[in-house]
Order: C-alpha cells, then sequence, then structure tokens
C-alpha cells in the first residue's frame, strides 16, 4: 500500500511539473494599457472623445464613465464600449481648465476594474475637486457576495455528491428508513441551501459589478441581464438539476445525470470560458468541480450511515470499499485539475504571493494538504480494519475501527467545508492587482517662476502623487498665461526635499505647445521637489522648483 501510494504521489508530482512548466498566463482579467487624452495631458482644444485601450475585452455597465469638471461638476457624455476599447464622446467645446473622467468596467472574468484620468484643455486649473461619487465601500458587497458564494458551492456540492453517494454507493445496500430518510433530507436541505444563496447573490454580483452598496440591491441596475444574465442561467439549471435528482433517485441514472447538470453548471456557464485556452479551463473546472462533489457528498454521507451500519460488518465493509476505490482517483483529480486552475489563471509563481487571490489560492491549497493527509491515514491505516482485511479479530474490533473511520471522516468533511468558504471568497478576488482601482482625488497645480521680470512661469501637476509610476506635467507660459513655445525642451530633475534621494534629470516628451510630459517613478512617500530649467539663450538659463506632497 505504501509503495502504490508513493507511486501516486510521484505521478502527481510529475503532472503539476509539466503543468507548470509549459504555462503560461491566461490573460482573463482586463488591464488598462492606455488612454487618449495621456493621464496629466494639456490639450490646446476640446477632444472629441476620450478612449481607454485594455489588453482584453471588457463590457460597460450603463453610466459607468462620467466626466467632471474642475469644480467637481459633471459634464455631459456619453460613453460605448467595443472589443478593449472604451469610448466617451464629449461636448463639441469645453472651458479652459481640468477634467477627470471616472471609468468602471467589467472584464471577462466577470470582476470590475474601475480608474479615473484627469486631463486638461488649455491650461490645468490651479485647483482640481475630487468628484462627488457615492460612498460606496465595494468590499462591503463583495465579502457578502463570497458568504453567499461560499454557500452556494457547499450547498450545491453536497447535495449533488449525496445525490451519488445514495445512487451509487449505497446501492443494493440495506439500511433503515430513519437512516435513509436522514441522509435524504440533508440532501433536500443542502440543495436549499444553494439555491437560495444563489439567488441572493444574482443581485449581489449586479451591485458588486456596478460599484452599488448594499442598500441599492433592491434597484433595477442589480439585475442588470446583461450582467447577471449567465448568473440565472447557472441558477435555473441548478434549480432543475437539483430537484430532478432528488425525486428521481429511484432511477438511479436519471438522479446521477440531473445532478451531474446541476454540478457544472458554474463551468459551463460561468466565468471559466473567459480564460485561454477555454476548452481546456472548461474541462478542468467541470472535472474539478464533479470531483468535488464526489468527494465531499460521499465522505458527508458516510458520517450519516456508518454508525448504522457498524453492527452489519458485510455492508460497512462494501460501503466502504467502495468509496475508498474512486477516492484516492479523486483526490488526485481535485489536486492536479485545481493546481492546474490557479496556474492558468495567474500564470507565474510571482502572484502566488503577491495578490491577495494567490495568497488565498495557497490557503486552499494548505487546507487540502491536511485533507489529503487525513485521507491517506483513513485509507491505509483505518479502512483495512474496517473491512476486515487487516485480520482484526472479531465483531466488536471491526465495528470500534468503522466508528473510528466515521470520527475520521467528520473531520475531513469539516475541513471541506472551511475549503469551500474559502472558494467563495476566492472567486470574487482579482487575479490581478494594480494601479487601474485608484480613485479620484483632489490635485493641484504648483507654479513656479522662471523669470519674473518677464512674467515667465511654470505650472506643473503630479499624479497620482503616490508611491510608485507618476505622471509630471509641466507646462511654461508667458505673462498673459498662454503656453511659451520656441525653446528647447526643458530639463526637469526629480529629488527629494530632504536631499536623500536624487532621481536626477528625467527624459521629456513634448506633448504641446509648452507642454512637456515625464513619467518617473517616486520610491518613497514623503516632498519631492521638481526643478525645471529652461535654457532661454547661451547667457540666460532660469531655473525654478515646486514640490509634491508623495502619499
Amino acid at each position: 500500500m505504501i509503495k502504490r501510494a508513493a507511486l501516486l504521489l510521484a505521478a502527481l508530482a510529475a503532472v503539476l511539473v509539466t503543468v507548470v512548466g509549459a504555462a503560461a498566463p491566461a490573460s482573463a482579467h482586463a488591464t488598462l494599457v492606455g488612454t487618449d487624452p495621456a493621464e496629466g495631458e494639456v490639450l490646446a482644444a476640446t477632444p472629441d472623445v476620450v478612449t481607454f485601450t485594455f489588453d482584453e475585452p471588457v463590457s460597460l455597465p450603463a453610466g459607468a464613465v462620467q466626466v467632471f469638471d474642475a469644480a467637481g461638476e459633471p459634464v455631459d457624455s456619453d460613453s460605448t464600449s467595443r472589443d478593449t476599447v472604451i469610448t466617451t464622446d464629449l461636448p463639441d467645446e469645453l472651458a479652459d481648465g481640468s477634467y477627470v473622467v471616472v471609468w468602471r468596467a467589467i472584464s471577462a472574468d466577470g470582476h470590475p476594474i474601475a480608474g479615473s484620468l484627469t486631463f486638461s484643455v488649455g491650461a490645468p486649473s490651479a485647483e482640481v475637486a475630487p468628484p462627488q461619487l457615492p460612498d460606496v465601500d465595494p468590499a462591503e458587497v463583495r465579502s457578502v457576495l463570497s458568504v453567499f458564494q461560499g454557500l452556494s458551492y457547499a450547498g450545491l456540492l453536497l447535495a449533488s455528491g449525496l445525490v451519488l453517494f445514495l445512487a451509487w454507493t449505497m446501492r443494493g445496500v440495506r439500511v433503515d428508513d430513519a437512516v435513509g430518510e436522514r441522509v435524504l433530507k440533508v440532501a433536500w436541505s443542502a440543495a436549499g441551501v444553494a439555491l437560495v444563496a444563489g439567488f441572493a447573490g444574482i443581485p449581489l454580483t449586479g451591485a458588486y459589478q456596478q460599484g452599488l452598496g448594499l442598500d441599492q440591491l433592491g434597484e433595477s441596475a442589480a439585475v442588470d441581464l446583461a450582467l447577471v444574465g449567465d448568473d440565472l442561467v447557472v441558477l435555473g439549471l441548478q434549480v432543475v438539476g437539483l430537484v430532478v435528482a432528488l425525486t428521481q433517485l429511484a432511477r438511479p441514472r436519471v438522479a446521477i445525470a440531473a445532478a451531474a447538470v446541476a454540478t457544472v453548471s458554474p463551468a459551463v456557464v460561468g466565468h471559466s470560458r473567459a480564460i485561454e485556452p477555454v476548452w481546456l479551463l472548461v474541462t478542468t473546472d467541470v472535472l474539478h468541480l464533479s470531483a468535488g462533489a464526489a468527494w465531499f457528498g460521499g465522505l458527508v454521507g458516510l458520517v450519516l450511515t456508518l454508525r448504522a451500519l457498524s453492527g452489519r460488518e458485510r455492508d460497512a465493509a462494501l460501503v466502504l470499499s467502495r468509496f475508498s476505490a474512486v477516492a484516492a482517483g479523486l483526490l488526485g483529480l481535485l489536486a492536479v485539475t485545481g493546481s492546474l486552475q490557479g496556474w492558468r489563471i495567474l500564470g507565474g509563481w510571482d502572484p502566488l504571493f503577491d495578490t491577495t487571490y494567490g495568497r488565498l489560492l495557497l490557503v486552499k491549497v494548505g487546507i487540502a494538504a491536511v485533507v489529503a493527509a487525513i485521507a491517506g491515514f483513513n485509507r491505509w491505516r483505518l479502512l483495512p480494519a474496517a473491512t476486515g482485511r487487516s485480520g482484526a479479530a472479531g465483531h466488536g474490533a471491526r465495528r470500534a475501527s468503522v466508528l473510528r473511520v466515521r470520527d475520521v471522516v467528520r473531520v475531513e468533511a469539516g475541513l471541506l467545508v472551511v475549503l469551500l468558504g474559502v472558494t467563495g471568497f476566492l472567486t470574487n478576488q482579482s487575479p490581478r492587482e494594480g494601479p487601474s482601482n485608484r480613485a479620484p482625488v483632489a490635485s493641484r497645480v504648483e507654479v513656479g517662476v522662471l523669470a519674473e521680470d518677464a512674467g515667465t512661469k511654470v505650472l506643473a501637476t503630479m499624479a497620482p502623487r503616490t508611491r510608485g509610476p507618476n505622471t509630471i506635467t509641466v507646462q511654461v507660459q508667458d505673462q498673459a498665461g498662454e503656453p511659451l513655445d520656441g525653446f528647447a525642451e526643458p530639463t526637469v530633475s526629480v529629488a527629494s526635499a530632504d536631499g536623500s534621494v536624487d532621481l536626477g534629470s528625467q527624459p521629456v516628451v513634448p506633448t504641446d505647445a509648452g507642454t512637456y510630459v515625464v513619467e518617473t517613478v517616486i520610491p518613497a512617500p514623503g516632498t519631492w521637489e521638481v526643478q525645471v530649467s529652461l535654457r532661454a539663450s547661451e547667457f540666460d538659463n532660469p531655473v525654478t522648483t515646486v514640490s509634491f506632497e508623495v502619499s
């Protein structure tokens, strides 16, 4: 037995190494890759449209793009999405000043992404007020949705698994009516939990994707069919599948087929179809859900029946032998399909530790490893005695062994409930974490004087003024406040105010008359100074410095 277990583990390790070695990023969660105008850009005239380009197709909820002026007042706009691009039409003429575009989109995998863009027409406004947006905590809705999805998964897999347990594992085994009714009652209760949680999850999903609060679940936007249509189809398949399965147990093949439809519905209709290659991820998702249902339902079925069967050695041995015959295969299938799914979604080692999704996946893997260790102990230490293969003498010894198996199986089932709860939170985490979810903040234009006698000055902005990548926009103006052209590009240097870090001269890109953009990375929070030097002539090189607070 030990040799067989070692061979099984070696085979699984070989499969996992092959999967890890050959995997490439699956790319299902969209990331913003460019905007037009660029962040912080100063334009000479009103642009016809504002565009956002992503690396994956996105969908656009109603009212998900809003435009605000520097005072925080809304500006009329109309937005559409097509494939990887969101286009926002603006009014023909915008007054000079800064504008903030707040956007929200839905990735193909169902996760929302959001951010903001600031640009200026003519010249930046002296101060840009943050837009007055609804005070909604997206983490609150996501947490509640995760709880309901965890309940939905647990109920679905338990109900379907118990159908398989009753229709196949228990076939030909005589049990007391009370025991059979107890198993059936648990199966119906699990189905009820799955369907109620699934129904409650529909408006929660809509609210999560649209950025609504818990107090807005009753609004029509929360059940927008364009966003929650797939969830309704999944719920419908589960209702039909579970009801047919539990009412047709006298016809085992029909019951098992109906339970299978309910079990795999999240994979066939759900967001795994957004991950390339689709056929591979859908197949592994189907296998993962099926193996999970058979394992979970089988464990709970054993907990509910083994005490009643412990006095009938032949029936107990038959049930345990049937389940143990497929248990190792189920465990191996869960390990391989789960590892393949996680790797294809994350696409590398770093996201395992750098993202909430990856860390939750590690927790799930850790729980699964403990379950596997307990299952191995049960399979090779306790089960032989319970089935009489170890030579255990006497009816009492075998009965005690059956009850010990039941106790260990109860621990396994409890850990699987915890694992499914983690899965509920895992499904609502983005596999990518980056700055695209940055909320709009107040910004201020800093002014530095280059030549006081000539009235020449520099207006500068920095966005987002947080540690990491930042865009510095510099505009040189004359006494009348018009962009000043006809000079060589200014020299822009960045350093911390305390002098501890000097980033030196930064690459400058001209974008319009007298306007230049610098892309830089601020390594730490604090006060940072931007020095602008303009070479006006061979002997005239005015310099000014402006400061920014970086959080």
